[in-house]
This record gives C-alpha cells, sequence and structure tokens, in this order.
C-alpha cells in the first residue's frame, strides 16, 4: 500500500521493537561476511508508519532468519529518493537477493535494472513495479478489494430494507495513494449498480482525525446515515469516535447500527468485528506478503530458477489457494482478497491475529 500517513511514528516503532534495525544508505554495511556465509536478503522497506508496514517486515525478518541467513531493513520513510539510495547501498553488500514494498511503482524501476545486471534476484511484495525483471511478486487486488467491500455493504442493506438501498458514506483516502485509488475505483464502480443508494464520496487523505471531521459533518447533513467505508482500518478510528459522540456506535442488529465495512483486516478491525461493532472487512495479508517472497527465492530464485507458475497453496494461510501467473515484470501472486466477518473473525491464520497475539507486536 502507497500510504502516507498512519499510525503515529512513535506507536510505530514502538510496535516495531521487535524488527530489525532500520537503516539508513549511510549506515549499511560494505561487502561484508554475510554475502559470503549463508547468504543475506534485506528488506526495502517504504516506511514504518503503519501497523501493516510493521507487520509486513517482521515477516520479511522471520522468513529470512528461519532460513538461517542474515536480515537488514532500511526505512524510506515515503522518501522516495532515500528508497533509490538505500537500495543502491545494499547492492555494494552483494546481498543473496533483496526484498522490497517500493514507494513509487515507475522510479524503482531503475534500480531494479541495476539489480537485474549484477543478477541479484528481485522480490517485490505489496506495491508492484511498472518494469524491471521482478523474480516474484506478492501483492493484493485492491480494485477487487473495493468491489467486495461495496458487495458486502449491499449485502447489508439488502437485509435491512429488503432491497438495495440507503445512503452510504465512503471516506476515501489520498488518490495519489495506488492502493487508496484503485480501491475506490473499485467501490465507485459497483455502487454505480444501484441508482437506489445515495452513494457520498468525500476525501479523507485517509488521516484519522480527517475521517472524525467528515463523517461528523455527514452524519449532521445525514442523521439517518445506513452505511460508512474506510480505506484503511487504522485511520478508521476516526470514524468510530464520530459514530460514538453521534450516539451510533451500535451493534449489529441494534436500532441506529451504521453498517462498517473496511479494508486490511488489522487487529482492530478483527476486535471489532468480534465485539459486534463492525460488520465486515475486506482483508490482505501482509504476512503472506513476506513469507511467500521469501520462499520463492530461496527455493528457486537464489539457486537461478525461475519462479514456477500455476497454483499455489498453503493452508497456513487463511485463503489457501492462488495462481502465480505471468505477469508484465515476472512471476506474480496476487493473493486472493477475502471477507472477514462474524463467522470467521476468530481464525487463527488471520495476520491481525498473528502480529498480536502469536509474535507480540503491540497494536497501539
Amino acid at each position: 500500500m502507497n500510504r502516507t500517513n498512519g499510525l503515529t511514528r512513535r506507536g510505530v516503532l514502538k510496535a516495531g521493537g521487535a524488527l530489525g534495525m532500520a537503516m539508513g544508505a549511510g549506515a549499511l554495511l560494505g561487502k561484508s561476511a554475510w554475502a559470503q556465509d549463508a547468504g543475506f536478503i534485506p528488506f526495502s522497506n517504504k516506511s514504518l508508519d503503519y501497523y501493516f508496514f510493521v507487520i509486513q517486515e517482521e515477516a520479511v525478518k522471520r522468513a529470512v532468519e528461519a532460513n538461517k541467513m542474515k536480515f537488514q531493513a532500511t526505512n524510506a520513510s515515503f522518501d522516495n529518493t532515500r528508497q533509490l539510495e538505500q537500495w543502491q547501498s545494499l547492492m555494494l553488500s552483494q546481498p543473496s537477493a533483496i526484498v522490497s514494498d517500493p514507494i513509487d511503482s515507475q522510479a524503482i524501476v531503475s534500480a531494479i535494472r541495476r539489480y537485474n545486471q549484477k543478477q541479484i534476484p528481485v522480490a517485490i511484495i505489496d506495491t508492484p513495479s511498472d518494469g524491471g525483471d521482478v523474480a516474484i511478486t506478492v501483492s493484493f487486488d485492491n480494485k477487487q478489494g473495493g468491489v467486495m467491500a461495496a458487495q458486502e455493504i449491499v449485502k447489508q442493506l439488502t437485509k435491512k430494507y429488503g432491497s438495495p438501498k440507503g445512503t452510504v458514506l465512503n471516506c476515501f483516502g489520498a488518490l495519489q495513494s495506488v492502493a487508496w485509488r484503485l480501491r475506490k475505483e473499485g467501490m465507485d464502480e459497483e455502487f454505480a449498480k444501484y441508482p437506489d443508494i445515495k452513494y457520498l464520496t468525500r476525501p479523507t487523505e485517509g488521516q484519522l482525525d480527517q475521517m472524525l471531521a467528515v463523517t461528523l459533518s455527514t452524519l449532521s447533513e445525514f442523521p439517518d446515515l445506513d452505511a460508512v467505508h474506510a480505506p484503511s482500518d487504522s485511520p478508521s478510528r476516526g470514524i468510530v469516535t464520530a459514530l460514538q459522540q453521534k450516539g451510533r456506535w451500535k451493534k449489529v442488529g441494534e436500532d441506529g447500527h451504521v453498517i462498517f465495512v473496511n479494508i486490511d483486516g488489522e487487529p482492530v478491525a478483527l476486535k471489532w468485528i468480534q465485539d459486534g461493532y463492525m460488520d465486515a472487512c475486506v482483508s490482505q495479508d501482509p504476512i503472506a506478503y513476506g513469507e511467500i517472497a521469501v520462499e520463492m527465492l530461496v527455493k528457486h530464485s537464489i539457486k537461478g530458477e525461475a519462479v514456477p507458475t500455476g497454483t499455489y497453496e498453503n493452508k497456513k494461510y487463511f485463503w489457501e489457494k492462488g495462481e502465480i501467473v505471468a505477469g508484465s515484470t515476472g512471476p506474480t501472486l496476487i493473493i486472493p482478497p477475502f471477507v472477514i466477518d462474524g463467522a470467521n473473525s476468530g481464525d487463527k491464520r488471520h495476520w491481525g491475529a498473528i502480529s498480536e497475539k502469536e509474535w507480540g507486536i503491540p497494536y497501539t
């Protein structure tokens, strides 16, 4: 996800205390024993300002170390120039491979091609590259995620009224974010099918305070608001505060309940669903991103083999099965979006449950 704000930096860095040291470009080692020993796979992260990115990095770290290889992370803090400099410095360490979540899909292409020239395999997660030879890309269909979130809201509106009608607020995020833009496009296209649904799209830049303000003003304008959506869980805490202030934070089935459906599947969403306040959440899986990227590098790419296309199946993940296809930059696994609701929110395979309960990384 290419996002620009979320949890506070202090809160996320506290959560990320279990992670490897995030280095600036100047702090990287040169040609060390790492590259000559069991192997070295670094991770170039776009940010640690979201719990999602903290967990994604932890997943890569754990997978690399499980393969008895050395790990190091860099944090670009949403600075594209810094990320490119970090890639260049990491290359001087002669890594066995590199994993990255790029800030800019186009800008990262030149860096990938430099690694291609050095025959260092590249794995890209979350934000696909627009070019270069990528050993494996593991990401999420953000547009389909938006479609599915809309479909969940339509389902609940139909249950409430007997037909798809009502008023829906979409607190959409910053449109320069590829992920958030695609999620909005998916929702827009789906709601366009239902003329009896009043669909309100209001910008929030994905900021908690703006979601609070927009939801409060919308509730004043439309006191009988039926449903509300945010493209990510963390800033949607502003929506929750607004609903609480207006006396609309009601459980599913209670009078006055506002249908609430998000995308991501963070620990807070699992809690809201399990407590009965949130209807559903469309999940993506940052743990699977990191783990599968490292798995494919170790099994195939570092050995000089191409990652094979075809069905990828692993029952440790809730979604269990996906297809590795021949993408524009190489083998690509688009993890199937899925809905978390009251029926399956207790499944221990959800990344929000693993990160908080198994890995002990607090959601703050």
